[in-house]
């Protein structure tokens, strides 16, 4: 059993690594290949399926894996999934509308293609979170970590082809948005059977998703917003590079632990269905003792070896005081916990608790940046410090809330 549990992590932890490699790959290969200017409509893209990830596939996902797990039957799914593909086509076509009346600002284009794209990016989004869900919530880590390489594989593939070619910035928005296809490998996944006729969802399974989705996308916009805000409150152009290579380092085990999230989701949601409070218990406790360790661990790299890799990968113009790298290494520690967390009130059905926590974070940050505190580098770090660990305390005292 031990020997499954680490391998099926394994799998997942080493899908999301290549998985993320590739995807740098695919903007690399489109960037070189345009020209920064000429790529402006693909970065639009790529920014867009960040976001629709952490709101639509990272929610679907989790929910259909913790409603397995905690029901132990496909009743609950199967009944859900009619209003949650309504829901997906209706925001797709949404998306796509709102794209194109703003085609002209976004994509600096007046035709049809790239507002297309964007309605098919939401679908494709929605269509990956139901996919890698069904996989994982029967416990397929090994196809399901399959799910998310093949998926940035396409991609690169079809970049390589544009590319090759020498065609323009639709085509490799084309090659972005096929990626989503590769869930149809897994076609036959998305079977849910009602094996339970007469059961009925516990809670309207769209208000779930949404609680986790608003939570999620907070946190993702805190987690990478740091180089916009910089520029924003008037950062330099060699600032908002730093502290997006600083924080895209930093970011790499919370990369790690997102792939791997899937199971600790369905482990998590069993535990809740059986009622093991006290191991729940136990396990925020230790979640608070390990993000504490975790924080003292980054800080001592961010002093003795982040400022050496920086200036040895990214050259030396990259570079940031010791103090910003230490309070960028010690957040993205704590935005570990508050993944955990997250998957933790998720198991506990209480998501939009997690959207509160991340609201009040969102608060704290802005509130700092709004004071003016400070030089803009300083002022944006510290505010990206203070809103992960203002939702770290947030969300560690909702998730001890009301325990039975």
């Amino acid at each position: 059993m031990r020997g499954r549990v680490a391998r099926d992590s394994l799998a997942l932890a080493t899908g999301s690594v290549f998985a993320g490699l590739l995807a740098y790959v695919f903007f690399a290969l489109a960037t070189r290949s345009l020209g920064a200017a000429a790529a402006a409509p693909v970065s639009i893209l790529w920014s867009y399926w960040a976001l629709a990830a952490a709101v639509l596939t990272f929610s679907v996902q989790h929910w259909i894996i913790a409603t397995l797990a905690r029901d132990g039957h496909e009743s609950t799914v199967a009944r859900s999934m009619p209003r949650i593909a309504l829901a997906g086509g209706a925001l797709a076509v949404l998306t796509g509308v709102v794209a194109f009346a703003a085609r002209g600002i976004l994509f600096d284009d007046g035709g049809v293609a790239f507002p297309a794209m964007v309605a098919v990016l939401t679908a494709g989004s929605l269509f990956t979170g139901i996919v890698r869900g069904a996989l994982a919530g029967r416990r397929r880590y090994v196809a399901s970590a399959a799910c998310l390489v093949s998926e940035n594989a396409v991609r690169v593939a079809g970049a390589v082809a544009a590319a090759l070619a020498g065609a323009g910035a639709a085509a490799f928005g084309v090659a972005l948005v096929v990626g989503s296809l590769t869930g149809l490998i897994w076609v036959r996944a998305l079977r849910f059977e009602h094996s339970h006729p007469r059961s009925h969802p516990v809670r309207n399974p769209m208000a779930l998703m949404s609680g986790i989705a608003g939570g999620s996308l907070i946190a993702q916009v805190v987690l990478t917003g740091g180089p916009v805000a910089l520029a924003v409150v008037g950062g330099s152009p060699a600032e908002v590079t730093s502290v997006f290579v600083a924080l895209a380092v930093c970011r790499a085990p919370y990369v790690v632990a997102l792939g791997v999230a899937p199971q600790l989701t369905g482990w998590l949601a069993r535990l809740a269905g059986q009622g093991q409070q006290t191991r729940l218990a136990r396990l925020r406790a230790g979640t608070a003792v390990a993000t504490l360790a975790a924080a003292g661990l980054a800080a001592l790299l961010a002093i003795g070896v982040l400022p050496w890799l920086l200036r040895g990968i990214f050259g030396p113009d990259v570079e940031l005081a010791t103090g910003l790298l230490v309070m960028l290494g010690i957040g993205t520690a704590v935005a570990l916990g508050n993944l955990v967390l997250l998957l933790l009130l998720l198991a506990l059905q209480r998501p939009r608790s997690a959207t509160w926590a991340w609201t009040a974070a969102l608060v704290v940050a802005a509130g700092w940046l709004a004071a003016g505190f400070d030089e803009p580098a300083t002022r944006v770090v510290v505010a990206f410090l203070l809103a992960q660990v203002t939702a770290f305390v947030v969300l560690l005292a909702l998730s001890g809330r009301g325990r039975r």
